[in-house]
Formats: C-alpha cells, structure tokens, sequence
C-alpha cells in the first residue's frame, strides 16, 4: 500500500480564511504539493484542508478512503452547534451529514485550532477526537481562524511533522492529555 511518504503528494484545499501560501511554499519544500485533487497523479495522497476547505477535505476523505492516506484539517467548522445546524432538505445540509460520518473517516487525521478562535464552536476538538478513529487534536497558540496567516510557522511546522509521522508526531495515541 502506498502511503504519503512514499508517494510524496499532498493536496492542500484552501478556504474562506484565504490562500495558506505560507503553508504550501513550505510543505513544497518535502513534499510534493498538488493544486488539486486532480492534479495528484498519485494513488494514495495526503489531504490538507483549510478552513472552509477542511470541511471539502473531510467530505472528499469520506467519499475516497482509498484515496486519501493522511488527512489534516486546519479551523473545521464541520461540527456545529445544535442552534446552528441546518434543517433538513437545507443546501447546508452536507456540514450535518459530514458531523454525522465523523466516524467514518478511515485514515489517520489531525485536527488543528487556534487557541482564540472564535469561528468554531468550543466542544468542537473533543467532538473530533472522539467521533473520528486514530485522530489527533492540536490548539496552535497565539492564534485565531486565519492559522496560517497568524502563526505561519507554527502551522507548517506542525502539519509537516504530522505528515511525515502520523499520530507519533508529538503525543501517544495512548492519551487523549495534551500539556501545554
């Protein structure tokens, strides 16, 4: 089975919070990064999604889990507050439907918050961490949504080591405790 190491790809989705170029300029310096899913050419790739993109991330690692090696999802607003989801038949209907699969996404996964962000929904990290097999929850401090444009460094670092060494990146899968 071919793995993102392997194949060196990674396809990163950008969203609303604005072009993670930083974080792109940087992977590219390790891997190969892909434009688009398309654009891939590789069996199996890593996924990273941005913001609203890490909801497009989480929905294509959903519907291609044999695509889809390593996925990494940076500010998801996916999980919602019961108040602000969407009714049924609703065009935002997908965001529940993903909440709902959470448990289906079959390849290792790291979530990743801005310790200030105030987009997303504050039981969101536990609601990842319990729901999505192998996942991983990381809070990038100092920053808000926008990751990527707040702690540029922070991030690419972060989500290349992720990437290079799944769940053994920084804790044990064995803890759900991160010390700050």
């Amino acid at each position: 089975m071919a793995t993102a190491e392997s194949t060196g790809t990674v396809v990163i989705i950008d969203g609303s919070a604005g072009p993670s170029r930083p974080l792109r300029d940087g992977l590219s310096a390790h891997w190969q990064v892909a434009e688009s899913i398309g654009a891939a050419g590789a069996q199996r790739y890593g996924l990273v999604g941005v913001s609203d993109g890490a909801n497009a991330a989480l929905q294509h690692a959903l519907g291609n889990p044999d695509a889809v090696d390593v996925l990494v999802l940076v500010s998801p607003t996916a999980v919602r507050p019961a108040a602000d989801r969407p009714a049924a038949g609703d065009p935002d209907g997908d965001a529940a439907e993903m909440e709902n699969r959470l448990s289906d996404v079959q390849c290792p996964t790291l979530v990743v918050f801005g310790q200030e962000d105030r987009s997303v929904r504050r039981d969101a990290a536990s609601a990842y961490r319990e729901r999505i097999p192998n996942c991983n929850i990381a809070f990038v401090y100092a920053a808000g949504h926008d990751i990527a444009a707040d702690r540029p460094q922070a991030l690419l670092s972060l989500v290349n080591d992720y990437l290079e060494r799944r769940e053994t990146f920084i804790v044990q899968n064995q803890s759900s405790v991160i010390n700050p």
